[in-house]
């Protein structure tokens, strides 16, 4: 009789037990809507079908395209480079957990040299780094392309991004003309939680916010409240000039170069001629790509029409440097004034950038003899007086002029204090070989010297919505 009750008490809780669920069921739907995030109808508080609202995704119609602001090859050695882009996401309160981008890198013709992919978080409102380094490149990058795959753009989350303890100080920049290093302290603000697991990335920026190398490290962690000393390294000058520094503005250049009679020695190759112009050829290689020159050669009379007018193309200036001849079968003499009407002509043209420094290069080997007083062919000084006139002019319009004297028949006195912006705007190169040192250091002190900028960006931790 006792297992008999047992098992019939048994059998009632269970169809009480039965009947509670039947009764309790419908309070309890009531009671909690069944969720509408994945049933691909706007229903409940959604904002756009299964987005917005209650439900974790964003709605595509909300989001604001990403924003490249810059992707660049940067040069290592041979050829390594390393590939980096800056991508903005304006979208506040959206994310995406895994994005795959691909860096195509192509030449100046358009041909593609190189694609790379790989994945990356997007973390919301804020800026954020790609980085692949060391990667092989056979051909010479001209233009680099950042691309995200679209159906990942299509998965757009709420999120948000966990401000950063993390604070740097004592950033140092070192070694920017040889072998750079940058060094900084991160400093852990959160005196009472340890930071692990960073990924932080220095971007050096020209004084025009070009970036000019990248580079990326991991640090494991940084204690609560204290510091962690990091740096980083290239192989490679940062700039042309020595120092380190770069030229914040364009600068237009034309090349004044003597051809007279005293240029050729009759060898072969004709000498100093071939020097100075080789020597010359130095100062166009310095040139940066935003920088036009012009050519003006002279004897009796300058070139009409100019050698070279003001031009971004810097193969271009160089033939018509390596095509300048010392005439024969007459004396040729010597009009640097001519010269320099031509060069400051040019510089004053449209083809000079508007926001572009002016500068003339004059080169000469001897004393100026031509033109001829119209009154007294025998004045003897009117040559360099009208030189100096037009040189005076020149300066007035805002045109800053450096000569070189060749050799050892020229007049220094003249050159330097009436041709010559000032006294250090002349140099003389006693020789052939000297003409290269003068070059480049005409090429050094005309630009306006700056400091390179530096950042250092932390990736930032993002919490997604589930």
């Amino acid at each position: 009789m006792d297992w008999a009750r047992k098992r019939r008490t048994l059998y009632i809780l269970v169809f009480v037990a039965i009947g509670l669920l039947i009764v309790s069921y419908p309070i309890y739907r009531i009671a909690t809507p069944a969720p509408t995030c994945f049933d691909q109808k706007q229903n409940g508080d959604e904002t756009g079908v299964d987005c917005g609202g209650s439900c974790a995704a964003s709605c595509l119609t909300n989001i604001k395209p990403l924003n490249v602001v810059w992707a660049k090859a940067f040069y290592l050695s041979g050829s390594s480079y390393d590939l980096g882009a800056y991508i903005e996401n304006p979208n506040a309160s959206s994310g995406v957990k895994v994005a795959r981008y691909t860096f195509q890198v192509s030449d100046n013709g358009g041909n593609i040299l190189l694609e790379k992919t790989g994945t990356t978080q997007i973390p919301p409102g804020s800026g954020f780094i790609l980085f692949n380094p060391h990667v092989a490149i056979n051909g010479s990058p001209d233009r680099v392309n950042v691309t995200f795959n679209q159906d990942d753009l299509t998965h757009w989350v709420k999120a948000v991004a966990a401000p950063s303890t993390v604070t740097t100080k004592n950033q140092s920049l070192t070694n920017t003309d040889t072998s750079p290093r940058f060094d900084a302290t991160l400093v852990n603000t959160d005196t009472a939680n340890d930071v692990g697991s960073l990924t932080l990335t220095a971007i050096i920026y020209d004084a025009l916010h070009h970036p000019v190398a990248i580079s990326q490290t991991h640090v494991d962690s940084v204690p609560m409240g204290g510091t962690q000393d990091i740096f980083f390294t290239w192989p490679n000058r940062f700039s042309k000039h020595v120092g380190g520094s770069i030229c914040t503005t364009p600068v237009d250049t034309v090349l004044v170069f003597d051809r007279s009679g005293s240029m050729d020695n009759g060898g072969t190759p004709p000498e100093p001629l071939t020097s100075a112009k080789n020597a010359a050829d130095t100062y166009i290689d310095t040139a940066d790509v935003v920088d036009k020159i012009g050519l003006v050669s002279f004897a009796t009379t300058a070139s009409n029409p100019i050698d070279q007018m003001l031009s971004l193309d810097h193969d271009a200036v160089k033939n018509s440097t390596d095509a300048i001849q010392v005439a024969k079968g007459s004396v040729q003499y010597t009009d640097l004034g001519d010269a320099l009407a031509s060069a400051a002509n040019e510089l004053q043209s449209i083809r000079h950038s508007k926001d572009a420094k002016s500068v003339i290069v004059a080169l000469t080997d001897g004393v100026a003899n031509r033109p001829l007083n119209p009154s007294n062919a025998s004045d003897k000084t009117y040559a360099a007086t009208f030189a100096a006139q037009i040189a005076a002019s020149a300066r007035s319009a805002g045109i800053e002029i450096y000569t070189i004297g060749l050799g050892k028949d020229i007049n220094e006195s003249f050159l330097q204090n009436q041709i010559a912006t000032d006294p250090a705007h002349y140099f003389k190169a006693p020789t052939a070989a000297d003409l290269v040192g003068a070059y480049k250091t005409i090429s050094e002190s005309i630009c306006k010297q700056e400091g390179f900028i530096t950042d250092i960006i932390v990736t930032p931790r993002t919490a997604f919505a589930q």
